[in-house]
């Protein structure tokens, strides 16, 4: 079972690499900043073995990015539509790392 949650998390890791080069792909600079942000998140959680830790803590910052991006959807109509996607986006990864980290035994 833990090789199969190894493998269900560097899945999720190459996800949000995929997710993060299409976004460095874009004109935003805002898109590239997140998209660095992601590639480095999946390769530090791939390098430091993808345990519970880290699982958590990547679910922690992918809170806190989409309740930064809910806050900016709320006070930017330029970038309402932009930060809501991101934001359930971050959502979702967060979602799959609490469920990677309670997999994780």
């Amino acid at each position: 079972m833990a090789d199969r949650a190894r493998v269900a998390g560097i899945g999720l890791e190459v996800a949000r690499a995929g997710y993060g080069v299409s976004l460095l792909r874009r004109r935003s600079t805002m898109d590239r900043v997140l998209g660095g942000r992601l590639l480095v998140q999946g390769a530090l959680t791939v390098m430091r073995g993808g345990d519970e830790l880290t699982h958590a803590a990547g679910a922690g910052v992918d809170v806190l990015h989409a309740a930064s991006m809910v806050g900016l959807a709320a006070v930017s109509r330029r970038w309402r539509r932009r930060a809501l996607v991101s934001a359930a986006v971050a959502t979702a990864f967060a979602v799959a790392e609490v469920a990677q980290t309670l997999n994780a035994d």
